[in-house]
């Protein structure tokens, strides 16, 4: 699953609030508990925005307003306005006039990019099946094999975090696109922790190893580092970022976003690329 923008955001949003009826919106239905007694199941779904993800096809489904939305490639974008909203064995359904979410609240793991959910997630449409994943994003505890870009650095934000680093080469050590000021940091971390990229400058090999559940590790830079000379905004955000790595003491997860922590209290972010 590719991401075009930052992505998932979960929680409980009221479809019905108390003692008034939003457009769409159905009475609650009833659920059986274990003693055999109907107990009400309220109307609610997603805080703000959930969203959900699918591959082959790639598809994306969002609950918002009380309404839902699908898109896929072989077809416009449905809408809908949610009719019933109820919860029966664990999965929270969401059903529109031709369109059925169904939510259940256990692990899910993204097949392209290994990221895990919290929601295994079921749409059906009128033609189709589709399966995927939703809700939180779960924490990792390694980043092996993980890549990433700088968005923000000691809380300056990078615009060139939005841009993915160049596909010929995973931590460039060129500005593939000058005029689009492309100088963001890159950090790929291999199969056991060590690191590589770019400081928007130069290339880089070594100098941490990054542990399980936040730890870190100092070890000396490798040889293959360059010494291009680099002016401008280029350079200054090569100088900022160097020190900035060499005194990271920690790492962090916020959402979808990677923490940087350094022994000075400064952070880096960064963004997951693929």
């Amino acid at each position: 699953m590719r991401f075009s923008a930052p992505f998932f955001r979960s929680g409980l949003f009221a479809l019905c609030a108390a003692g008034a009826v939003l457009a769409g919106c159905a009475e609650p239905r009833t659920t059986t508990t274990p003693e055999g007694k109907e107990a009400p199941v309220a109307a609610t779904g997603p805080k703000d925005v959930y969203e959900a993800r699918g591959n082959a096809p790639f598809w994306n489904m969002t609950l918002a307003d009380g309404a839902l939305s699908v898109e896929t490639p072989d077809g416009p974008r449905m809408a809908r306005v949610i009719r019933h909203a109820y919860s029966e064995g664990g999965t929270r359904y969401y059903e529109a006039s031709d369109i059925k979410a169904a939510l259940t609240t256990s692990a899910c793991t993204d097949n392209m990019t290994g990221q895990v959910f919290t929601d295994t997630v079921t749409l059906t449409t009128a033609t189709k099946t589709l399966r995927g994943c939703g809700g939180a994003l779960v924490p990792p505890t390694s980043l092996n094999n993980t890549r990433w870009v700088v968005t923000a650095m000691d809380g300056r934000k990078l615009r060139s975090g939005n841009f993915v680093p160049d596909t010929d080469d995973s931590a460039t050590d060129e500005n593939p696109n000058p005029a689009a000021d492309m100088f963001a940091p890159t950090l790929d971390i291999n199969d056991t922790g060590k690191i590589s990229g770019s400081d928007g400058c130069n290339r880089y090999v070594g100098g941490l190893v990054f542990g399980p559940k936040g730890s870190v590790k100092a070890t000396p830079v490798g040889s293959m580092s360059t010494r291009m000379a680099c002016l401008g905004k280029q350079n200054d955000i090569a100088n900022t970022f160097s020190p900035l790595l060499n005194s990271v003491t920690g790492w962090t997860t916020d959402g979808t976003h990677l923490v940087l922590q350094t022994s000075g209290g400064k952070t880096i972010r960064l963004r997951q690329v693929f």
